[in-house]
Parts: C-alpha cells; structure tokens; sequence
C-alpha cells in the first residue's frame, strides 16, 4: 500500500561516471530514496535489469479528503559500464527523467521536475504511471483511486525498453509503449528560448537562446551548430538551410555545416516567420517582406504587426492580433481578408489548401487558401487561446475552454474539459495524437479519441512546443532546457 499525505522532500540526483549508460529503470512505491552505489556480480556478457515491482497498487487517502492526497513513487536506474560494472542510482528528481500519468483527471502528475514521482489524487478512478530516460522506459504501475485497483484495466508490461528503441520503426512498438511518452533525451542551452523551435528534414532542430545563439541539436540530442544569432526563431528550408537574423538588421541562412550561404539586409523585428520552397516570409516592425531562397528581396509590404503567419504554395497568410487575417500573394499583392468575430486569436494552421484560425469570439475557421471563403466554423463559448493544429489525417485541434478535436468537415468529435489549455503553443504529433499545455502547466498528450495517452508535469514551465515528421515531440521549458519524447 502506498502512503498518502506526506511529504516529498527533494533528492539529489547522481551523475553517472563517465562511461555508464542507462539499462533498466525501476520504479518503487514510497517517497525518493538515494541508494548507495554497489557493485556487480553480473557475469561478464549479461547484461543486468531489476525486477519490476507489482505493476498494481491503491491509494489510502480516506474518504474525506476527496481530492489532493499525495501518492509517491521513486525511479531507480540500473546503469552498466562495459559488461561487468553497475550503479544503481536514484533518477527520481533527475532533469533526464520523466514521469508520466496516464490520465491527469484521476492521477495529477508532478507539478514540477523538482517533486520526482509525487502525485496527487483528483477523481475516482484508474491511472497508470511510467518513468523514462534515455529511450529507456519502466514497467508501468496501475493505480486505484478510491477503487479497488484490482477492478482497474491491466497497466501494460512494458518494463525495460532499451535504447535501441532509436532505431526501431514506431510500427514495430507495441501500442501501450508508443502512447507511454518516452524521454529520448534532453539539451539544456543554458539560456532561455526566444521563441519557437525549428524541426529539419533531418529530425535535427534549431532555435535562438537570449544569450543571441542560435543552436542546432540533432536527432540523438549532440549540438551541431553554435553561431551568434538575433530575432525570435530561425525556419530551415526544405534542403535543411537554415535561414535566421544574424545581427539586428541582418537575415543570413547558412547549411546545417553552419557554412555562410548568403545575406541580407531586413531592419530591426522578430525575423523569418514562414517559409516554402520558393520564398522565406520575414517580420520586421509592422511589415511583411519576402525573400528568395537565394536571399533576394521580393517585395516589402506594410500588413500591421504580425501575431501569426503560414506560407502557403502561392504565397503567405498572416494574422494581427485581433485583427484581420489577410493572404498576401507571391507578388506581395493583397489576395484576400477574413475578419473573424472579435478578432484574430490564438495561431494559423494549413493544410491541404485550407487555412485554419481561431478567434477571440471562440470560433474555429476553415478558409479556402486561395479564396478566403469560408468552408465551416466551429463556436464555444470561450476565446481560442492555443492552436489550431493539424494532424496528417485532417483532424483540427485547439484549445478554448477545453481542448478540441474537430473532423475535417468540421464536426466536433471530442472534447477534453479535463485540460484548461493555456496560451503555450499547441502541436499535432504522429498521426492523430495531440500536445497542449494545461494551465497547471502540466503537459498533455491526447489521443485520437481525446482521452489521455499520457500527462506529465515534469517539464516544468513550457515555454514552447515543436513535433517532427517522424512524431518526436520537442518540449522547450523556461529554463532553456528542451526535451525530445517519443
């Protein structure tokens, strides 16, 4: 039996020595412990693993305090250097670990990395919990609130995922692993993000830090590109150039090398906010300018002061914050306007030439990109405050009161009241599933059916989120600590 009520205290967490890597991860009931590193007797070629627990439990929080009892766990990992040294260490608070709830209505995650494996009791019901790290995930612990949690659905055995996880296609994981939320890895910048993350054809990412760097990281988490940078956020082209303000008045693009391809003056402002195969759509002051990709200036046109913007196949479309939303055409010509009820809110979406936006009258609309008419609409009662975005299927998402999920044709499929989204960003990832920030700041991701594949609040402060083609979710927090999760 777990106890409730207590207090969580915080534990340091270990650093490996050099050449330890990550093998299992166990997690226990009960408040963090730091163990004392010992040796192994692992025969040499065997590879060491822990003996989950019981994958089941019930919380003991009486019956009359019908919400906030405190359940506890600790993770510890198993780490192997060479084929006959281990470390058992306590990841519990470590920033590389995080802690996952299958449904954040029943089981509230970790506010915070700092409380490791604390959670707290919200509604009657069932919960499954995970830790991971490294690609490597625990076995999944089952949780009966106010229930028996011999009556709750069986939590998956998914203990002991290697890291080889990598290099295996998603289709070849079972479902239960998939919808886990796995922590590949961490990149801590050292300063905070001035705005959002790039994703690369290569799975690499890149982002501008307030120390003026633009960094690139790739798909294992290995930084790959150091420069001084300005603006809010670089956009890498579909040949991987990445294209950011170099200096306050400059627009330079370079290779992934970090090799000079060219420059270009732009004045002072935010920088490039949208790009496709012909043309990188920059922001500076209250104008709109155009440029090649060989770093031409095509047009400057004034439009207001840019809140959104996408690129779409014969032009871009911006939004002004609770304004208009106005499609500008290759030529820098206005090709149309849309003026929502109570004004632009929230970002823009596209996808199959439809512009998706929300608004402060709490309203979704699908436009036609080259028309501007409107397709359909979708109210609710409360401002849009996050997304919409588009999963590859045609599923729209955003958050308003709740977060929803509307079919392509504009139908309400679902909606989730048990995430009161907040004004972070919000990102489609894999095929169906979606990622949003809760006010609590706790992040959730949501499945096709709305309903939780998992919740955690172990990022800490989001301050901006980013998915690959290849549905690797990038988490950036406040700290400038970004994490990749599968």
């Amino acid at each position: 039996m777990l106890s409730c009520g207590g207090s969580s205290g915080t534990v340091a967490t270990p650093t490996p020595p050099p050449g330890f890597t990550l093998q299992s991860i166990n997690v226990a009931d009960g408040p963090p412990t730091s163990p004392t590193p010992t040796p192994s007797t692992t025969p040499k070629g065997k590879t060491p693993t822990m003996t989950p627990r019981p994958a089941a439990t019930s919380t003991t929080v009486p019956n009359s305090v019908p919400t906030g009892g405190l359940v506890q766990f600790n993770a510890q990992g198993t780490f192997l250097k060479l084929t006959n040294i281990t470390r058992i260490l306590d990841i519990t608070t470590g920033p590389n670990t995080l802690w996952g709830s299958s449904n954040q209505s029943v089981l509230v995650p970790p506010s915070t990395a700092n409380n490791g494996g604390s959670y707290t009791t919200a509604a009657p019901g069932c919960a499954c919990i995970t830790a991971s790290s490294s690609g490597i995930i625990s076995q999944s612990v089952g949780i009966g609130v106010y229930v028996d949690v011999t009556t709750c659905p069986a939590c998956s055995a998914a203990a002991m995922v290697s890291s080889a996880v990598r290099a295996l296609d998603a289709s070849s994981l079972a479902a239960p692993i998939q919808n886990a939320g796995i922590l590949m890895w961490t990149f801590y910048a050292g300063a905070q993000l001035r705005g959002g993350i790039a994703t690369a054809p290569d799975h690499s990412i890149y982002f501008i830090t307030s120390d003026g760097v633009l960094r690139g990281v790739d798909s294992s988490g290995l930084e790959i590109l150091h420069r001084a940078a300005d603006g809010n956020a670089p956009v890498v082209l579909s040949d991987g150039t990445i294209v950011a303000k170099s200096g306050p008045l400059e627009l330079t693009a370079v290779g992934a090398d970090g090799r000079l391809k060219w420059h270009s003056e732009i004045g002072p402002g935010a920088g490039p906010i949208a790009a496709n195969d012909t043309a990188i759509y920059a922001s500076s002051g209250t104008d709109l300018l155009s440029f090649s990709t060989g770093g031409a200036l095509n047009w400057r046109v004034n439009v207001g002061k840019v809140a959104s913007a996408v690129a779409t196949t014969d032009g871009a479309v911006i939004g002004t914050s609770l304004g208009a939303i106005t499609s500008l055409a290759s030529d820098g010509a206005v090709a149309w306007t849309f003026a929502p009820a109570g004004g632009f809110s929230g970002a823009l979406a596209t996808a199959d030439d439809v512009i998706y936006a929300g608004s402060a009258s709490g309203a979704i609309y699908a436009l036609d990109s080259r028309t501007g008419k409107e397709a359909w609409h979708v109210s609710t009662r409360h401002p849009v405050i996050a997304g919409p975005a588009v999963s590859p299927s045609g599923l729209v998402f955003f958050g308003s009161d709740a977060v929803y999920g509307v079919s392509p044709d504009g139908q309400i499929k679902w909606t989730q009241p048990a995430v009161k989204p907040s004004s972070s960003s919000m990102s489609a990832v894999g095929t169906d599933g979606v990622f949003g920030v809760d006010s609590s700041e706790i992040g959730a991701m949501l499945g096709v059916d709305g309903n939780f594949n998992w919740s955690s609040g172990s990022f800490g402060k989001i301050a901006t989120i980013a998915a690959s083609s290849d549905g690797i979710l990038y988490v950036g927090n406040a700290d400038g600590r970004i994490f990749a999760v599968k």
